[in-house]
């Protein structure tokens, strides 16, 4: 006998996550003791281990740079990656690793975009971030900037600032302003609030996916990422918003 619930709808079947068939994550805070993910270099090599577990078969790893709290810098990550890349080989884990960042929109990203190297996903990707609680003043100056030079923007997390909840038509418009999108994975097993579930799932339903990232911290994470468990419509949905993941 079907399930049926108190309204008389029937339950959807789920499906792991992991037969979305990503192999590449692009947005990650596994590098060790350089932000508020991993630690570690031993928390590092598990988490890392856990995702290629997973499938995946490269990782693009996206400390935070954000003045005043991560002062991160290119050399520095690279060092930390460089030191990971040699700790794998010796445990003989096959998996490619990058570094790229992910970065906070603030003054000094504002001047370090036309007089510094940036790390980028692939070559011209810019992930960036922007404050949980309001909306950058700049903001469209900002994506302007990065774009005149010759960067491609990536929002990280859309679906997380609540001030942009219900605005679908803003957000159409800045994908076509040439802004990607990267839902966070966890936004879609409800592993923030059912607000954030909610804007990820309209984003998808739009059409407005062009990531799907982990943005892995932690072991808990991890194990959420492990168990995830979606609706078949959202597995379809996925599939036909032509995700980068793997292009990288």
């Amino acid at each position: 006998m079907a399930f049926f619930g108190l309204f008389g709808k029937k339950k959807e079947p789920l499906v792991p996550l992991r037969e979305l068939g990503l192999t590449c994550d692009m947005h990650s805070h596994i590098i060790p003791g350089v932000d508020d993910g991993a630690p570690t270099a031993e928390e590092s090599i598990k988490l890392i281990k856990g995702l290629n577990q997973l499938g995946y078969k490269k990782l693009i790893l996206t400390p935070h740079f954000m003045t005043g709290f991560y002062n991160n810098t290119p050399n520095a990550v690279k060092q930390k990656l460089d030191a990971l890349k040699a700790e794998l080989k010796q445990q003989s884990v096959d998996i490619d690793l990058d570094v790229a960042a992910e970065y906070y929109i603030d003054y000094d990203f504002m001047h370090d975009l036309s007089s510094k190297p940036m790390l980028t996903i692939g070559e011209k990707m810019l992930l960036f971030e922007c404050s949980f609680t309001n909306q950058h003043r700049n903001f469209d100056e900002t994506v302007f900037e990065m774009q005149i030079n010759g960067y491609k923007p990536v929002l990280a997390h859309p679906e997380r600032y609540s001030y942009w909840h219900g605005a679908t038509r803003l957000m159409h418009e800045f994908h076509d302003r040439g802004i990607l999108f990267q839902i966070n994975i966890l936004s879609l097993i409800k592993g923030y609030s059912p607000s954030v579930c909610k804007a990820a799932m309209t984003l998808i339903d739009e059409g407005l996916c062009d990531f799907i990232g982990t943005d892995l911290h932690n072991a808990g994470q991890l194990a959420a990422i492990e168990n995830a468990m979606i609706p078949v419509s959202l597995m379809e949905k996925l599939k036909k918003c032509n995700l980068l993941n793997n292009s990288l």
